[in-house]
């Protein structure tokens, strides 16, 4: 992007045309491992990648999988219990009591009604990625109480496969 004219900005998502023009895929502009952002990820976006990643799985049912488990995390959401995803976070339904407001042009106090809003908390492996560090991950104890090994039982799998 261009200071001098911030008008100019780089594309950082693919269209539709553009995804039907290179055979189902998405071209960004940006490279992947590039440090910032490249877009908007979209309901599509995800479907392309589970189509991509699941074999037999069609582009259809990849979509249909996508809009089903969106359908399910908003009806979750909408009967106010809150939805942890596993190293990802936490969306929680918080409800607000009505107060009063003020109108910033005219100082001129306004009702705000009582309303349900939805935070999101990061998890800490989530945070840890986005900061570009290794994941926050337990370690496991071993079956039977004994401890785990320093290496992680690579001896073991050295061993096996002489």
């Amino acid at each position: 992007m261009s200071i001098a004219n911030p008008k100019v900005m780089p594309k950082s998502f693919a269209t539709r045309a553009d995804v039907r023009a290179h055979g189902g895929e998405v071209k960004h502009d940006t490279p992947v491992d590039e440090e910032g952002p490249r877009g908007t990820l979209t309901r599509e976006d995800i479907a392309l990648a589970i189509h991509r990643r699941l074999e037999g799985i069609s582009r259809r049912e990849a979509k249909r999988l996508t809009d089903l488990v969106i359908e399910e995390m908003v009806e979750t959401l909408a009967s106010g219990e809150s939805l942890k995803l596993h190293d990802f976070g936490s969306f929680l339904v918080r409800t607000k009591r009505e107060r009063a407001g003020r109108n910033p042009r005219t100082g001129a106090p306004v009702p705000i009604d009582a309303r349900r809003v939805i935070t999101f908390k990061a998890s800490p492996n989530m945070k840890a990625a986005i900061n570009g560090k290794a994941p926050l991950t337990k370690t496991k104890k071993r079956a039977r109480g004994r401890l785990a090994r320093p290496n992680g039982g690579a001896e073991l799998l050295r061993a096996s496969a002489q």
